[in-house]
């Protein structure tokens, strides 16, 4: 029956059935026929997997990714890192960069990104002589900055699974976050084909640019300090965010309207959707860890035979191999499950776990077959994405180095954490 069901979840993945499905149907019927669990146990699991308040925050922070779209808030932030870096060499690819960057203290949302520089940068870079191959890799893998840099869907995730502190998380990410995006900055102008210089430095153009963005660097100011200071939650803080974006383009930009308004949350409502069902099918596999004790199995040979450079190891190894074939999301909460009592039990701080296990797992969304961001990111290009494997594996490995420093220097997340909550 394992044969089959495995067989089964195989077949429905290689004709197109969404994730989600196949990870409850598979799980479900291994649970059932296989483990002789209880249906209604496995259903009150896949409830309380959802049934978290922080979670709340998903469709708000999405929201506010979406109607910076819409009001046009997020090009003006393209036009201004493209103004002040645009002259460097290789500057179109630096404006990318640092533009991921900064859009992932405003939204958290890979996808949001993706859609929001790549459809602005990506036929400027074309235009200036950058691969569609290079453009679209690059973005694959600096979107990902989103999912580092707080507020961090993925960070919300990872906090409702292990009930971490959320702000805490947050703010473990922001120097890991700035050390990946200095790297994807210095790997895109050192490799061939990315140190193209367009045009000239232009005062009258940054000062211009600097203008219609600077409403938009209030942002972060509002989100972040409100989470660090204890005024709000990170639920209320995505709120704020999405009424943050509604009260600038009334004052400065003027650009949404009602069809606006139901397009961005046509969008938020359509990701979170999707996420809460993929939770979902992991509420199904969790119940079949927990009837097998397979967490505490693991934490036991952890406490007898590793290490924690070991486990941080083969912890990435675990996690580029899952997220081969499964969706961040998925990955993340499948991870966590099983091995938050184990990092426990090696004393890796829960704050510091949680920053690289979220870069693991960001990991999987630009590396093939599974690689959602790269397949948004060739799709923004109008490309094959096979044009754009090369490139995004380059970049990832770049990532991989990043993430292999932070696993091994926790001082570099938990610095940030002392620093703000003493």
């Amino acid at each position: 029956m394992l044969g089959f069901s495995l067989g089964l979840s195989a077949f429905m993945l290689a004709v197109g059935v969404p994730v989600f499905a196949v990870l409850i149907l598979g799980t479900v019927l291994a649970c059932v026929f296989i483990f002789n669990i209880d249906l209604m146990v496995i259903i009150t699991q896949m409830v309380s997997m959802l049934n978290v308040y922080i979670l709340l925050a998903l469709p708000m922070f999405m929201l506010a990714g979406f109607l910076m779209i819409e009001s046009r808030a997020a090009s003006y932030l393209v036009d201004f890192f493209e103004a002040l870096l645009g002259h460097l060499p290789g500057g179109l690819a630096l404006a990318l960069v640092v533009t991921c960057g900064f859009f992932g203290a405003l939204s958290g949302s890979t996808l949001a990104a993706i859609v929001a520089i790549g459809g602005i940068m990506l036929p400027r870079m074309r235009a200036a002589g950058y691969s569609d191959g290079f453009s679209a890799g690059l973005l694959a893998v600096a979107s990902l900055l989103s999912m580092i840099i707080p507020p961090s869907n993925f960070m919300i995730m990872y906090c409702a699974a292990t009930e971490t502190p959320v702000g805490q998380v947050f703010a473990a990410g922001i120097v890991p976050g700035i050390i990946l995006m200095f790297a994807l900055v210095i790997a895109s102008v050192i490799i061939p084909g990315g140190r193209i210089t367009v045009g000239k430095f232009n005062r009258e153009r940054l000062k211009r640019a600097t203008v219609k963005a600077l409403p938009v660097f209030g942002m972060p100011v509002v989100i972040l300090g409100t989470i660090f200071t204890g005024i709000l939650t990170a639920v209320e803080a995505g709120a704020m965010a999405a009424l943050y974006i509604v009260i600038i383009d009334r004052i400065f930009y003027r650009q949404l309207k009602w069809s606006s308004f139901w397009s961005a949350a046509k969008l938020s409502i359509t990701n979170t959707a999707m996420i809460y069902m993929l939770l979902a099918g992991v509420g199904a596999i969790v119940t079949i860890f927990h009837y097998t004790g397979l967490p505490t199995t693991i934490a036991n040979m952890a406490k007898d035979a590793a290490n924690t450079g070991t486990f941080i190891v083969l912890f990435m190894i675990v996690a580029a191999i899952l997220g081969c074939f499964l969706d961040a999301a998925p990955t993340l909460y499948i991870l966590a499950t099983i091995l938050f009592t184990t990092a426990m039990t090696l004393g890796i701080d829960p704050i510091h776990f949680g920053v690289f296990l979220t870069l693991a797992s960001a990991l999987g969304m630009a590396t093939p077959p599974m690689s959602v961001g790269l397949y948004a990111s060739a799709s923004v290009a109008k490309i094959s994405p096979h044009q754009a494997i090369p490139y995004a594996l380059y970049f990832v490995m770049v990532a991989f180095m990043v993430y292999l420093i932070i696993a091994f220097f926790p001082q570099l997340s938990l610095w940030t954490v002392n620093l703000i909550y003493g």
